[in-house]
């Protein structure tokens, strides 16, 4: 119990690392190691103390007690059986010796007799049995047997024993005294030595704090008033900086305390990835990008912000479930090499082989919960009809290949270590539904012409809801019904999930991501830096213990959740190129789809949407370089198995950057090839100082 006090008493001295020094100790050291010496002194000597007083004390209590040596006993039998058989006439005689030694003793023998196969003298029979007159104990317990050859005597230890056990209560008492008046005193020592110095300490680092902000306004108007006195302020720099120095370990503590309170603050505080300076000096097709992306028009760049904890359920037939998955792929002509891949391209399977993969995608041994294979087959038809087959991009090849994203990125990044099996069920169902009924439209066409959804969810995110709400539809028909497994706290659970997934794979979103990615980093770099590390030295390692405590804590899992469909929806851009190139024409063609539609229409065409004016191949380099990049630079300081993705992007930028060079018609002037090889090599060095 003491060392368990003296390791919090600890843990409070190490605050004191962040303070000036409390008294003139030799500036080498730091604070919190002078007061933890002296306070490790203090207690060790009066722990010394009490240990020294209570050996000492202990053996006086054994002073009034039985001796733990008394021959006599043994003695005087081994004489009356000696007298029994030599001189049995002076038998009598030395029995009433025996009975007489033992008259001023608080124990005495009551009784002695012979043992029936003994022989001896009529003389001794005559006389035996022999009882005292002070009588037999009260209670047998106090009875003590001794033997020889022929003799038995019985003595009374009551008084003895009654006195040893007010010995020991005695003791017992002497100890509690001794060990709370010992307490006390550590408090006291522990008290004098650390918290009245520490209270000082803030008081004086108050009034410090005070007389610096007081000198702060008064120099900057005396600055103001009288500019003669720069030498003067010199010297006093020159002071400040000497005496800065005496503060060492503490000021180097406290800075970098500092430092990570300005980067949270400048994450909370930013408003964009892309700060507005470097925005004012992007291109038209640049800003294009952004705007496009995050659904906004030129003239309105708002983004709209916007817990579970279930248990854990045992994957009882996880073998059987995964051999019957197995065989229902193979049957399919699919293979699962391609499926644990990033090679799989939706576009290039036919219906059968995209149901089995969305099949597989979505099966129990991916999250452990059980349904019917013949209703999840009905719910994925559904979700199939849903989609609009005339849709270029947004349609059920890409929730096919976003559901593979999801699946890869549970795997790669071990999600069943962190993500219990309702969140996991939940992601992969959000997958295949994200954007079931897309139009073909974004969000900002809905919201200028006053479509329907955008009158049904007030201007909100119009897209997502209708996707969410698509989802649920279909699950309330009896024949689809993938929840009715489940009870109902946990369906209300995956619910929540679903819906929040959903919602934020509004590129509104996007940035507000990021943010609370790097937050999260910065919350936790130490854990997350070391369950990198781990990973880099050994895949399997990841995630450590730590990083797992971590990913669990609830805001961690509702936003990696978040994160895994988000970014699996903007995965093509990390995918192999050949894939890679095919999607992005596909929705770039969805934008141009959009843009003529709003050209019928007289509403103002989104510049991303303009095919007689989008560089396809520039196009995509600013979409990798301001919005999928940061998001992937932050994710992998968190989640290091996604690393291989970046270093994909990379070179996807790299391949999108040589096509703009060559295919471009009229071609790039110098100065236009010059900046933009600038954009790309600085990028790419930004990915190696993450990496």
């Amino acid at each position: 119990k003491l060392g368990a006090r003296a390791g919090r008493f600890t843990k409070l001295v190490k605050l004191l690392r962040f303070l000036p020094g409390m008294s003139e100790q030799n500036t080498d050291q730091g604070t919190a190691k002078v007061i933890s010496a002296r306070l490790i002194t203090a207690l060790s000597t009066r722990v010394s103390c009490l240990i020294i007083v209570m050996v000492m004390v202990m053996p006086l209590f054994s002073m009034w007690t039985y001796p733990e040596q008394d021959w006599s006993m043994k003695s005087f039998l081994d004489v009356l059986e000696k007298t029994s058989l030599r001189k049995p006439e002076k038998f009598q005689w030395q029995l009433e010796e025996f009975g007489r030694f033992y008259d001023e003793k608080d124990y005495y023998p009551f009784r002695l007799d012979f043992k029936k196969d003994a022989s001896l003298h009529p003389n001794v029979t005559a006389l035996l049995p022999w009882n005292s007159p002070r009588g037999p104990p009260n209670r047998m317990t106090n009875s003590v047997l001794l033997e020889s050859s022929n003799l038995v005597a019985e003595f009374n230890f009551s008084k003895p024993n009654q006195i040893d056990s007010w010995m020991n209560v005695l003791l017992l008492i002497v100890v509690m005294v001794l060990m709370v008046g010992f307490s006390l005193v550590l408090s006291n020592s522990v008290s004098a030595i650390v918290l009245q110095p520490l209270e000082k300490l803030l008081l004086q680092v108050r009034r410090m704090a005070s007389t610096i902000f007081q000198s702060v306004t008064d120099m900057a108007v005396t600055m103001k008033d009288d500019d003669s006195d720069d030498d003067s302020q010199e010297d006093d720099d020159d002071d400040k900086e000497n005496s800065g120095n005496a503060f060492g370990n503490e000021t180097e503590l406290l800075e970098k305390v500092v430092q990570k309170l300005a980067v949270l603050s400048e994450i909370t505080m930013n408003k964009s990835v892309v700060d507005a300076e470097t925005m004012e000096g992007l291109g038209e097709g640049d800003r294009a990008v952004i705007q496009g992306f995050q659904g906004t028009s030129s003239a309105d760049t708002n983004m709209w912000g916007e817990e579970q904890d279930s248990d854990k359920e045992e994957d009882s037939d996880y073998e059987v479930m995964l051999s019957a998955q197995k065989t229902m792929v193979e049957n399919a002509g699919l293979s699962l090499d391609l499926l644990n891949s990033w090679n799989l391209n939706p576009l290039e399977l036919d219906k059968a082989r995209n149901h089995a993969a969305a099949m597989y995608f979505v099966g129990p041994h991916n999250h452990g919960i059980s349904f019917d294979s013949v209703v999840m087959a009905s719910f994925l038809e559904s979700a199939e009809n849903g989609y609009i087959k005339a849709v270029p991009y947004h349609n059920w090849f890409h929730a096919i290949d976003v559901t593979h994203g999801v699946y890869r990125l549970l795997r790669v990044c071990a999600g069943e270590a962190y993500l219990n099996n309702s969140e996991r069920y939940a992601l992969l169902i959000s997958a295949v539904c994200h954007d079931v009924g897309h139009p073909g439209l974004n969000n900002t066409f809905l919201i200028e012409t006053a479509h329907e959804l955008a009158l049904r969810y007030n201007d909100k995110s119009p897209l997502e809801n209708m996707h969410c709400a698509r989802l649920f539809e279909f699950a309330s028909n009896a024949r689809c019904n993938i929840f009715a497994t489940l009870p109902k706290q946990q369906f209300q659970d995956v619910r929540k999930i679903c819906i929040e997934a959903i919602l934020h794979t509004d590129n509104a979103q996007h940035f507000a991501m990021i943010k609370e990615v790097q937050m999260m980093y910065e919350v936790n770099s130490e854990v997350l830096d070391a369950s990198r590390e781990f990973f880099n030295e050994d895949p399997e390692e990841f995630p450590t213990r730590e990083a797992v405590d971590c990913f669990r804590q609830p805001e961690s899992r509702k936003l990696l959740v978040k994160l895994m469909l988000h970014m699996a929806d903007i995965s093509n851009s990390m995918k192999p190129f050949r894939i890679c190139r095919i999607w992005a024409w596909q929705v770039l063609e969805e934008f141009f789809l959009q843009g003529d539609a709003e050209r019928r229409l007289g509403v103002p065409v989104q510049a991303l949407n303009d095919r007689e004016k989008v560089n396809r191949q520039f196009s995509q380099v600013g979409f990798i370089e301001f919005l999928v990049s940061p998001l992937v630079f932050a994710v992998i300081k968190v989640l290091p198995p996604t690393e291989s993705h970046a270093d994909q992007m990379i070179q996807n930028l790299k391949t999108w950057h040589n096509a703009w060079q060559t295919d471009t018609k009229p071609p790039p002037t110098d100065t236009e090839k010059k900046a933009l090889s600038e954009r790309v090599s600085k990028l790419e060095q930004k990915f190696i100082n993450v990496r």
